[in-house]
């Protein structure tokens, strides 16, 4: 089956492009690509940086081979209001009009100046008291608009519209236990965004206001180098404790540790909610994920078992280029975009 959507990934630093098609079993990956992007361009408001952009995607597009015109896009955690709730079980009726409660308490702008949807992820009784976990999402208006801009200035339609941590989890959904709980750990550039899961169905989401970008910024102000250098030296020795006499890896660590300490506080959360039911394990993903010795530093700190998944591997992708089976889990969000009308 040939999808007839693509995935789309407008990231902080990085524009991501992927299409994949199913064959039997398998998922076959027919292109992939990625270029660097600036920062600024994706939270400017000018006209003229939003046609660069979308002149951007084209290129990226036609380099890649990608001949169509509807893709699934994310939107970073950071401008979206997502939350589970935990609401009694209610007729599609009853549920809304409940809804438009729960939004009004829960979502930090008025009404009309958001888009909202809802989605119900799970059943569950306790006690004999029937319960269902109720996913609202909702985008300002301002920040929509502006990806339909991008959009259209690119030429594409937009098929999906969705959260970066819902991709991110679509892509891990293999690895998620079925009848337990799991932390999905989201290390982009500019956020961390957490999940944790139960029984694959994500319970808890949030993000962090940290990420790659803060852990160069901490190593440049702290050895006194520029941000190339301390960018290579993030990458090449991460939280080494041998190379550099192990500056580099105390220089990123308070971050590491201010992204933990969020963690854990989410873990408290989820046990005071499941009957202090344990976290199965952590899935490291996004493109620190990758530095040497993270996963060592999360395990442990949070005395928890950590892994950094090859979603690649866990969905049956063949075809895939060893470059970036060697970065997989930095494209775990447009892969969860491209999987998301083949599963």
């Amino acid at each position: 089956m040939r999808s007839k959507t693509f995935g789309l990934d407008m990231g902080t630093t990085s524009i991501k492009v992927m299409w994949l098609v199913r064959q039997g079993n398998e998922i076959l990956l027919k292109s992939v690509a990625s270029i660097p992007s600036a920062t600024k361009i994706l939270l400017s408001e000018s006209i003229y940086d939003r046609q660069t952009l979308a002149a951007s995607i084209r290129s990226l597009l036609k380099n890649a081979g990608i001949t169509i015109n509807d893709a699934n896009i994310s939107l970073p955690e950071s401008q979206v209001y997502l939350k589970v709730l935990e609401m009694p079980e209610l007729s599609e009726q009853e549920l809304q009009a409940a809804l438009t409660w729960e939004m009004e308490q829960h979502i930090p702008l008025p009404l009309d100046q958001v888009r909202t949807a809802w989605q119900i992820l799970d059943h569950t009784e306790k006690s004999g008291k029937k319960t269902m976990q109720v996913l609202i999402v909702a985008a300002p208006i301002g920040i929509l608009d502006k990806y339909d801009k991008i959009m259209q200035a690119a030429q594409l339609n937009t098929r999906a519209v969705e959260t970066e941590i819902i991709s991110v989890h679509r892509a891990l959904l293999p690895i998620l236990n079925g009848s337990g709980a799991d932390i999905i750990v989201h290390l982009g550039a500019s956020t961390t965004d957490v999940a944790v899961t139960k029984n694959k169905v994500i319970n808890i989401a949030f993000s962090i206001p940290l990420g790659g970008i803060a852990i160069t910024r901490a190593i440049s102000l702290d050895l006194g180098i520029d941000i190339t250098q301390a960018e290579n030296l993030k990458k090449a020795y991460g939280l080494s404790q041998e190379m550099l006499e192990g500056k580099v890896g105390r220089s990123l660590s308070p971050i590491l540790e201010s992204i933990v300490g969020d963690i854990k506080k989410s873990v408290l959360l989820f046990k005071e909610k499941n009957n202090n039911e344990n976290i199965g394990q952590v899935i490291l993903s996004g493109g620190s994920a990758l530095l040497p010795g993270v996963d060592v530093f999360f395990t442990s700190v949070l005395d928890i078992q950590v892994v950094v998944a090859n979603a690649w591997e866990l969905n049956n992708i063949i075809n895939t280029p060893q470059e970036v089976i060697d970065d997989a889990s930095s494209y775990n969000v447009v892969l969860g975009l491209a999987l998301r009308d083949l599963l």
